[in-house]
């Protein structure tokens, strides 16, 4: 079993680039997996940080990363920056600004440990794709400090319904 901390610095250490394309990539073996009745690689522990990611998959992995976090982003921001998000949201979210305002770098991992596990029981999403999320979101929000993450997280929130782009990218 992998320690969670690990993995989670690791990620931290990871570019965007590189999250969205493992997100997607993530994301397809899961889908796959489930088809075939295998739960194990929604696992946390089942992230494979250290594999590199092979050349030919990286543009699929990385619009189809680009679309699932477009889809997942706004829905988690209504849910953490917005009053119909509940005490509890209001409690993470000023525990994230409190972590990331003391010292940034040092704590993007300790904040993504902490904002995955709300995005898997808010959103149910599974949890080795809510860790690449939550490290997304941190790492695009917390540029400019963490007082400011709402604001931060809002600006790059996509204009258009994901959705959207997705059904029309498929030729509909």
């Amino acid at each position: 079993m992998a320690d969670v901390n690990e993995l989670l610095q690791v990620l931290s250490e990871l570019d965007e680039e590189e999250l969205e394309a493992r997100l997607g990539m993530r994301a397809q073996t899961i889908g796959n997996d489930l088809k075939r009745g295998d739960t194990r690689s929604a696992s946390v522990d089942s992230l494979e940080i250290d594999t590199a990611v092979p050349k030919g998959v990286v543009d699929d992995a990385l619009a189809a990363g680009q679309r699932l976090f477009n889809w997942i982003s706004p829905a988690a921001y209504n849910l953490l920056c917005t009053p119909l998000g509940g005490d509890s949201a209001d409690e993470t979210m000023k525990e994230l600004v409190k972590l990331l305002d003391e010292d940034l770098e040092k704590n993007i991992a300790k904040a993504t440990g902490m904002l995955a596990p709300f995005l898997v029981s808010s959103l149910g999403l599974a949890p080795a794709i809510a860790a690449v999320v939550a490290t997304l979101i941190i790492k695009r929000t917390s540029k400019q400090g963490g007082k400011l993450i709402c604001d931060n997280w809002k600006k790059s929130l996509p204009t258009t319904d994901p959705t959207a782009t997705a059904e029309s990218s498929s030729g509909s």
